[in-house]
């Protein structure tokens, strides 16, 4: 059955899903992003299936409720305003939210997240405004956020990790495996593939890391044992993301769109893992561009991820002169 959450674990939910708790200073590192406030120009009922695309949740970036995403806006639409020294947003249009502005209360039987009031104020035509929603503060360039097949999906890399001096270890049957203390495990993350070993069942992925205990959790039982007498290597494979100067750093959240010819990508919400070089980065979970040596290689597009959003009850709202407003107060609320 399902568990019940009371009004106080309510209100601890809150206060991660909203960054809230970034009070205490050894959690400022590890609370999750502040959140953006934005505008959408389509004429779009949000439901619970709802996922930005081309047709959906576009930013009034120019007049006449159409896509412009990969150009600059031309509405007075605004660019996020940093309001702390230790992030930069400033690629991403919105209203940046500040987590410590938020205020979270019982009301009934259910607990809102309340944050003031907060102003768009246009330069000139932008259309119909149909409603807001809020996402996950990230620094995805203009150049390719909501461009359909902006950016390349493909091979990765495969690691090898275990071998006579330092092996990797596991017992047929066990549906888990452990990587000796010499062996780095910080290149490994949710969903990559398992192979290159005999003991491992094809098609196999990581489903859960302990990192403390050195153990890698599979989503099928190993076949045979992985020890030194035989083969204590295995390899671990996974795609990633290309496009020049993407800006993006470890942690940022994205929805990545599954581009036509992608056949082993899930159109999903993934977070950002690492960031080798300026031009790729890799996800968690981890991409399935490549399974065991199959490909499914082509392009993605990139949208910053919904997690909330409302449509006005009087709207829409058209904006067509220098000055015209929208005011918005937040509510967040977990009945």
């Amino acid at each position: 059955m399902a568990l019940l959450v009371p009004n106080i674990g309510e209100i601890e939910s809150l206060r991660y899903l909203i960054a809230q708790n970034n009070f205490v200073a050894d959690l400022e590192d590890t609370s999750p992003r502040n959140l953006v406030l934005k505008l959408f120009t389509s004429n779009t009922t949000p439901a619970e299936g709802d996922v930005p695309s081309a047709t959906a949740y576009f930013e009034p970036y120019i007049d006449g409720n159409v896509n412009g995403y990969g150009t600059t806006a031309n509405t007075g639409y605004p660019v996020c305003v940093n309001n702390r020294g230790d992030q930069d947003y400033n690629q991403q249009y919105g209203i940046l939210l500040n987590g410590s502005r938020w205020v979270i209360k019982n009301v009934g039987s259910g607990t809102t997240a309340t944050y003031p009031e907060q102003t768009f104020t246009f330069t000139g035509p932008a259309g119909n405004i149909y409603g807001y929603y809020v996402t996950r503060a990230n620094n995805m360039p203009v150049a390719v956020q909501g461009v359909v097949h902006g950016a390349s999906v493909g091979i990765g890399t495969t690691v090898t990790k275990g071998n006579n001096t330092d092996p990797t270890i596991g017992v047929v049957g066990n549906s888990y495996l452990t990587i000796d203390p010499q062996v780095s495990i910080d290149d490994l993350t949710l969903g990559q593939f398992v192979a290159g070993n005999s003991g491992v069942a094809t098609g196999t992925k990581i489903i859960g890391i302990d990192r403390s205990y050195r153990t890698i959790y599979l989503d099928k039982p190993l076949v045979d044992n992985i020890q030194v007498a035989t083969d204590p290597s295995v390899t671990f494979s996974f795609g990633k993301i290309s496009f020049a100067n993407h800006g993006l750093r470890a942690g940022d959240i994205l929805y990545v769109n599954a581009g036509t010819g992608n056949t082993t990508l899930e159109s999903n919400v993934y977070t950002v893992f690492d960031v080798p070089n300026a031009d790729e980065f890799v996800t968690t979970p981890s991409l399935t561009a490549t399974s065991n040596g199959v490909l499914g290689l082509n392009t993605a597009t990139l949208y910053s991820s919904i997690m909330y959003a409302e449509r006005f009850t009087n709207g829409p709202y058209n904006i067509q002169n220098n000055g015209d407003q929208i005011k918005i107060t937040l509510n967040v609320a977990l009945d």
